[in-house]
């Protein structure tokens, strides 16, 4: 009951941002969509029809007449496209209403939509350092957060994505040469090449063809992401050539050093690598070891800038460099935490095989060195 009455005051809180127009545009899309048009329904709803329209174009390249669900699923695509057009529209005019003091521009419009969705969530405007501090703690995890929502897996790094990539490619490539055919050749025939296989053998190209496309998507979140926070953190970098990998550590430093998306130079990006400010004291790298260690309970930290370095994975690491230089912390205390979050990535792991088919993990090992 008391969901029920929780979820009626989010989709009121919603509703109220919305004109008389746009209310009726919600109602048709929301028929046209068959799910009540919501932040956290279109992303569902995407995750859904990504992987129905590759389960069906699979099948549609094995000789299965499938032209009257890909009318139905191209349709679904243009009113979703129309629906996160307009959320867009209304998210962008409610946070200048409800944060007048955000500065608009710093924030993207991925981490506008998740603000939005706690401030439905909690039912209150944040203010202040609780505005600030929420903000940093959207930016630090909203890669992670949209990826798990669209395939259900966490995300580690680009490395880890490009080893996926490579494994599923490699495995796939080894069956297709039994036949004379290369990895492009699938693209080639659109996927028709698959009749000539035996069925044990189809069903590994198919679940490796969708995990193919589930990555590329993934890439686009994550090289939008990037992108955004870099160019709003080194407005005179040309992003074209600088390398993902290479992206990838500035977004990360960026998150752990400057949340707040201040403007920096060329030289910044030196001294960040080279020569990093000390974000935390001593005894901050003490609470921080010990909660990595699983020896202090969240709610014992009260830097939420602590507390929001240590939830995530890239700046985690940062968090664990930097305590390794302060000259106050043993090396067994450093050594203590990078174990501690191995076998809790590991623990994760081995929950997600059980609860989720088809999941693999990556090597996080790679990580922590």
């Amino acid at each position: 009951m008391n969901d029920k009455i929780h979820n009626e005051r989010r989709i009121q809180t919603l509703q109220r941002h919305y004109s008389f127009d746009e209310k009726r545009m919600v109602s048709q899309l929301s028929k046209e969509l068959k799910t009540f048009v919501s932040l956290e329904n279109l992303d569902e709803k995407q995750r859904m029809l990504f992987n129905w329209k590759n389960s069906t174009m699979i099948k549609q390249a094995i000789g299965q007449d499938m032209t009257k669900q890909l009318i139905t699923i191209n349709q679904q695509e243009n009113s979703l496209a129309e629906a996160n057009q307009l959320l867009d529209k209304v998210v962008n005019r409610t946070v200048r209403k409800l944060y007048p003091d955000i500065d608009f521009e710093r924030v993207t419009m991925a981490e506008k939509r998740e603000l939005i969705k706690e401030t439905d969530s909690e039912q209150k405007v944040f203010a202040g350092n609780e505005l600030k501090d929420r903000l940093a703690m959207i930016r630090t995890n909203i890669i992670n957060q949209q990826i798990l929502t669209f395939t259900k897996r966490p995300f580690v790094s680009w490395l880890m994505l490009e080893k996926q990539e490579q494994r599923v490619k490699e495995n796939t490539s080894d069956i297709l040469a039994k036949k004379g055919y290369r990895f492009k050749d699938i693209k080639l025939t659109k996927g028709a090449l698959l009749n000539g296989f035996e069925e044990n053998e189809q069903n590994v190209l198919k679940r490796s063809i969708k995990e193919l496309s589930a990555i590329n998507e993934v890439k686009k979140v994550v090289d939008t992401q990037y992108n955004s926070v870099l160019t709003k953190s080194f407005p005179d970098i040309d992003l074209n050539k600088v390398k993902m990998t290479e992206k990838e550590r500035l977004y990360t430093a960026v998150v752990y050093y400057n949340p707040e998306l201040k403007s920096l130079e060329k030289q910044d990006i030196t001294r960040l690598k080279n020569n990093p400010p000390e974000k935390f004291t001593t005894q901050e790298h003490v609470q921080g070891l010990a909660y990595l260690s699983g020896q202090v309970k969240p709610d014992e930290i009260k830097n939420a800038n602590l507390l929001r370095v240590l939830n995530n994975r890239g700046t985690q690491q940062l968090f664990i460099g930097e305590a390794g230089q302060d000259k106050n912390i043993s090396a067994k205390q450093i050594e203590q935490a990078k174990q501690a979050v191995k076998q809790h990535n590991l623990r994760s792991d081995d929950f997600r095989k059980e609860n989720i088919e088809g999941y693999r993990a990556v090597n996080y090992n790679e990580i922590l060195q």
